[in-house]
């Protein structure tokens, strides 16, 4: 590689770090790591996952409906309360404008390597090629 390569990336690395999507992930990935609720909350539902995958494995005779149904009700509960959970939210949307960002550097790399390989042959949908 050479040094104005590595010179590039260091500039895109600085760039990215002062990036406002990434600081606003960084934040919402430390909130989402320290919800005591939502971890409570995501054990819970997969300690409750793990016990419904298994008496749906015994066979049909020995199943207790009555505890699958509980289960199954117990589980649509906690992925309610998950999917609301305020921090997870957030997560999801930084996230979202975080891999935004990426997509547009890895198209930006990918036409560069292969510029052909993303021409729909309307220049109005275009970056440039040329």
């Amino acid at each position: 590689m050479n040094e104005n390569l590595r010179n590039a990336i260091e500039a895109l690395k600085k760039a990215l770090a002062e990036c406002d999507e990434l600081k606003a992930y960084n934040e919402a990935k430390a909130a989402y790591n320290k919800d005591e609720e939502l971890t409570k909350l995501i054990t819970e539902y997969n300690v409750q996952a793990t016990l419904l995958e298994t008496e749906g494995q015994k066979a049909e005779e020995e199943r207790d409906t009555d505890l699958i149904q509980t289960l199954s009700t117990r589980l649509r509960e906690l992925y309610d309360s998950i999917s609301e959970n305020k921090s997870l939210i957030a997560m999801r949307e930084a996230e979202q404008d975080l891999s935004a960002i990426v997509g547009e550097i890895n198209s930006a790399v990918q036409l560069t390597i292969e510029p052909e390989s993303a021409c729909t042959h309307d220049c109005s949908t275009c970056g440039g090629c040329h």
